[in-house]
């Protein structure tokens, strides 16, 4: 059975890791709006969270970074007075120095992504959704910030007024990704931030279209309970991107292309709104405390 998922950040990793143990043949589309440099060297937080959770390698305790790693470096830059609000520990460093090295020599991050995948010794496909330079910026009252500093260094705190993706309607989907969606047997969308993790790879132009025509089940896992998300600004930037922060904003955010959503027990008041958009609704215990739970909810996710 090929499954392709859409992933980006932690909660998409738990879900990655149960999806991992079916007996599938697994590719992640991963985001690259959160992307940013850092002390010269390109990091890709998505697509390096989805290798490092696949790799089993990945830290379970924050769910981003290695296990383990050390942060040597990180505290030499900060004795040099450079600011180090984003963690980069010294492995973790390993694969930027890698990523950039190799960007710089005219290899494209698709191809960068797939050496990495080898190097884990991954089985299942990692793909950038584009090539592109896209980047997702948040429109506080404080001015336009990179998506990294809204969250990681500003912890979320500025009023946000919208959400940008800046080089979205330039960027085009890569050939793998198209390809990959349309021989799939079954597209999940993984429990992810919609407005910055899912929401940049929608903006790309291609995309809603090939989720619209594929033959392949598109069904979705909601990142949240009643208004609350799991983890991370999913709620304040979907209220700022005028759509309702819960799983029926979710659900109309996919409504083109989706066919069944997965929403937690305690959410069914929000049926008849959900099956008004003509989704299928499956309702299930949605939170992934064990690696239990993430099998359990991967396998829902393929059945539903």
């Amino acid at each position: 059975m090929k499954v392709v998922a859409l992933a980006g950040g932690t909660g998409s990793a738990k879900l990655l890791r149960g999806l991992a143990c079916l007996n599938v043949d697994l590719t992640v589309v991963a985001n690259v709006g959160d992307n940013v440099w850092m002390h010269g060297l390109y990091v890709c937080p998505d697509i390096d969270i989805a290798i490092y959770t696949l790799a089993g390698i990945a830290n379970r305790k924050h769910g981003w970074g290695i296990e383990g790693d050390t942060f040597t470096v990180l505290r030499e830059l900060k004795t040099l007075g450079q600011e180090t609000w984003f963690a980069l520990g010294d492995k973790d460093i390993a694969t930027h120095l890698l990523r950039t090295k190799a960007l710089r020599e005219g290899e494209t991050l698709t191809q960068i992504t797939r050496q990495a995948c080898r190097d884990h010794k991954i089985r299942a496909k990692v793909l950038p959704v584009t090539d592109s330079l896209l980047e997702t910026k948040i429109c506080t009252l404080e001015g336009m910030m990179n998506l990294q500093e809204f969250w990681v260094k500003r912890h979320g705190r500025p009023r946000v007024s919208a959400v940008k993706y800046e080089g979205a309607t330039r960027s085009t989907l890569t050939t793998e990704v198209e390809e990959s969606i349309r021989s799939a047997n079954a597209v999940v969308v993984c429990p992810a931030n919609p407005i910055t993790s899912i929401g940049p790879m929608l903006a790309i132009p291609g995309l809603r279209t090939a989720l619209a025509s594929t033959a392949a089940r598109v069904t979705a896992l909601s990142p949240l309970i009643g208004d609350r998300p799991f983890s991370g600004p999913a709620a304040k930037l979907m209220k700022a991107s005028g759509a309702s922060p819960d799983s029926v904003g979710v659900a109309g955010l996919y409504v083109d292309f989706l066919d069944a959503i997965i929403i937690n027990r305690r959410d069914k008041k929000m049926a008849d709104e959900i099956n008004r958009l003509g989704i299928r609704l499956h309702f299930s215990d949605t939170a992934m405390t064990s690696p239990a739970a993430e099998r359990r909810l991967a396998r829902e996710l393929l059945e539903s």
